[in-house]
């Protein structure tokens, strides 16, 4: 399997003579990492707190820590039509087709789903994840949720443009608090494409080809183009937008790092026969929506998508804006907005505090990077860094910290501001505070603020400097997660046979010292051994029932890896 973490936007296309869809991920995505280099990290960041979350299940149950509930997204829909054709200006229904179809598929009430086979059957997952139109704007005036420009652009392409206003297109609604959906003719047959978790808030959310948005079974007069008009581009899209894989991993038989869909070979298209198999499985899942198939042949998420998914809403899991917090759904508060007009001779540069550290450069006065988390345990005493840049001159700065501790969407209460610096031209700048040991626990804002010639004030726009917000997680001390295992970094499992019947063999290579641990699809931890000097380690598999287990190894300087094991008696 290919185990090297790939992020980017996923992309469907439909060539025009076979109405298939094909991958159109990597070139992207490197275009992207070549652009901002950081992007990459912060992705990594975002699947340690996956690997976290999807380990220590049962802590964060019993803790109340683990965001529980259905979550509710708020969606905006900016649809950019070309003037000469009207048919890309889709309407209000069509629109609102696609919202009751991905309620459908994320809450498991599509009719569609009792076509699973009884192999999977008990796999399919109700994400507890549902959708609506935003009823107001960022700035609390009310809306449709539908936002519409005309246009004299043929094709927008997957470079972004279509959010730019410089470009012609339209800039996305505040992306921490909603789903922005761009509906516009992408061009080269292709469907859409999604941005996951952790990039740039500027081009956050998911892009789709008028013609593939919405549904035909939800109403008549659409303009929707078969085999793809039943909804589930929006669907697949909206699942790589909450960090799902496609099934097959990108690679031969490969890991889309979910441990109950069975490895298969490649993507599947059209509407295959069940079963198919491939890689040893008894089955591909291609009536999985993380597959290529037609709309009306895929019909669900298993348990541990579900999981994958629910992740990103806790803190550091990159959509954890979603919510009021660690134990419940609901929005985050509205804060006040704080700036530097201008850039032009002095920013931050860098933020550092515990695992936060954001190179981030200049932001136009202001830099939104709440999708960047850290731990912070209470009573502990942390020390942060701020680092000025400057065009030439070095001039004198003065700065100030807050956290929102009481989550109420102000920095005015007591113990909030952490400190403040008087103008200095010092750098970088650093102090230490203590996290109260009487604040609750969970996600909420911090604000970092650097003011030339003076100590800014929380809701400030100030002539020069620049205003960055983060968001920090306050946990008890049993339940510090702030350093977390790395993944996949030099070294691999070998696993054969795969499928196995009375042993497999485990084969660690570039590294030889590592404990291994085998999970079944409960989260039940059913063996556990130490890999030996020769790197290799041999399971007996008489007591293992028949089906699929995760094979979790962890080297003694905490890098980690995952793959799957397929029993078969």
């Amino acid at each position: 399997m290919k185990k090297i973490l790939t992020f980017g936007l996923a992309a469907l296309f439909a060539g025009a003579v076979s109405a298939q869809r094909v991958c159109h991920t990597m070139h992207v995505w490197e275009k992207q990492k070549q652009e901002n280099p950081e992007l990459e990290q912060r992705m990594h960041e975002i699947e340690r707190v996956t690997e976290n979350y999807l380990r220590n299940g049962s802590a964060y149950q019993n803790a109340n820590e683990r965001v529980t509930g259905v979550v509710t997204i708020p969606v905006v829909v900016h649809v950019i039509y070309n003037s000469s054709k009207p048919q890309e200006n889709i309407s209000d229904a069509q629109i609102q087709s696609q919202i009751a179809v991905l309620n459908e598929d994320f809450r498991r009430t599509n009719p569609d789903h009792v076509n699973v086979p009884s192999l999977f059957s008990s796999l399919k997952a109700d994400t507890e994840i549902q959708f609506v139109l935003a009823t107001t704007t960022p700035t609390g005036q009310a809306t449709t949720g539908i936002t519409r420009k005309a246009s004299t652009r043929t094709s927008w392409g997957t470079n972004d443009d279509c959010k730019k206003p410089s470009a012609g297109g339209v800039a996305p609604w505040d992306a921490t608090r909603y789903l922005n959906i761009w509906v516009c003719n992408i061009g080269g047959g292709i469907l859409g494409y999604a941005q996951f978790p952790g990039g740039s808030t500027a081009t956050d959310g998911v892009v789709i080809s008028p013609q593939y948005f919405g549904s035909s079974s939800k109403g008549t007069g659409f303009y929707l183009s078969a085999p793809f008009d039943k909804g589930r581009t929006a669907t697949h899209e909206v699942g790589h937008w909450l960090n799902l894989r496609h099934i097959w991993g990108d690679a031969n038989c490969g890991n889309d790092f979910v441990a109950d869909t069975p490895t298969q070979q490649t993507s599947n298209g059209g509407c295959p026969t069940f079963p198919k198999p491939s890689c040893g499985n008894t089955s591909d899942m291609f009536m999985n929506y993380m597959d290529y198939t037609d709309d009306r042949c895929m019909y669900m998420f298993t348990l541990g998508q579900k999981d994958r998914m629910r992740a990103t809403f806790e803190p550091g899991g990159g959509r954890s804006g979603f919510v009021g917090g660690s134990s419940g759904g609901g929005t985050t508060p509205t804060y006040c907005a704080s700036k530097g007009n201008s850039v032009a001779d002095e920013w931050i540069q860098r933020v550092q505090l515990n695992t936060i550290n954001n190179n981030s450069g200049a932001n136009a006065g202001y830099g939104n990077f709440t999708s960047q988390s850290t731990n912070l345990v209470r009573g502990t005493a942390y020390t942060i860094t701020i680092t000025p840049g400057w065009r030439s001159t070095r001039y004198a700065e003065g700065y100030a910290v807050w956290i929102d501790y009481n989550r109420d969407g102000d920095f005015l209460d007591a113990g909030e501001q952490l400190f403040t610096v008087s103008a200095t031209t010092t750098t970088p700048i650093s102090r230490s505070f203590t996290v109260p040991t009487s604040v609750t626990t969970g996600a909420t804002r911090m604000r970092v603020s650097m003011k030339y010639n003076g100590v800014p004030t929380s809701c400030e726009t100030f002539s020069y400097g620049e205003v960055e917000d983060y968001t920090v997680n306050v946990v008890a001390a049993r339940e510090d997660l702030s350093v977390v295992p790395t993944l996949n970094e030099g070294f691999d499992i070998q696993i054969y046979p795969n499928p196995a019947k009375d042993v497999a063999h485990i084969k660690l290579v570039g590294s030889q010292s590592a404990s291994l641990q085998v999970f079944d699809m409960a989260g039940r931890n059913v063996y556990n051994a130490n890999i030996d000097e020769n790197g290799e380690h041999t399971i007996r598999l008489e007591q293992f029932e028949k089906g699929i287990y995760l094979i979790n190894l962890q080297t003694s300087n905490g890098v980690i890896e995952r793959k799957k094991l397929v029993v078969q008696k």
